[in-house]
C-alpha cells in the first residue's frame, strides 16, 4: 500500500507543478506581450505620413522648409538637418504637425545656402528632403 500512495503523491506533484506553469505562461501572455503586441498593431493601423517639400526659402539667412501633407495621416517633425557637400550639420530641434491635405511653413534655424539640401524627420519615421 505504501508504493501505490508514492505514485499518487508523485503523479499529483507533477499536476500541480504543470498548473502553475500554465498560469505562470497565462499570465506572462496577458499581462506582458498582449499589451505590447495590441500597441504595436494600433500604431501600425495609422495612416502612414505621405508628405513632400514643395519649396525651401531664405528668411534672413535661415532656411523655411513649406511641407505639403500628401497622404491621410497626420506628419510630425521634430528635427531639421542641413546636409552640404556629404557633410551633415548639428540638427535643428522643430516641432511641427502637418494635418492631411495641408501645406506647413517650417521655420528652422539652420543656414540657408543654395547647394544644401534639407531634411526633415519625425519620430515615426517621417523623412522629408528638399532642397532651394
Amino acid at each position: 500500500m505504501r508504493g501505490v500512495s508514492e505514485v499518487v503523491v508523485s503523479v499529483l506533484l507533477l499536476v500541480v507543478s504543470l498548473v502553475l506553469s500554465v498560469f505562470v505562461v497565462s499570465v506572462f501572455f496577458n499581462v506582458v506581450y498582449s499589451p505590447s503586441q495590441s500597441g504595436m498593431a494600433v500604431e501600425a493601423a495609422k495612416p502612414l505620413c505621405v508628405a513632400r517639400a514643395v519649396a525651401v526659402a531664405n528668411d534672413g539667412g535661415v532656411a523655411v522648409v513649406y511641407v505639403y501633407n500628401v497622404g491621410g495621416g497626420l506628419c510630425v517633425f521634430d528635427k531639421a538637418y542641413a546636409i552640404y557637400g556629404g557633410v551633415v550639420y548639428p540638427p535643428s530641434n522643430i516641432n511641427y504637425t502637418v494635418p492631411p491635405g495641408a501645406v506647413a511653413r517650417i521655420n528652422t534655424t539652420l543656414r540657408y545656402g543654395p547647394g544644401f539640401i534639407y531634411r526633415l524627420t519625425g519620430p515615426r519615421g517621417e523623412v522629408v528632403e528638399g532642397r532651394p
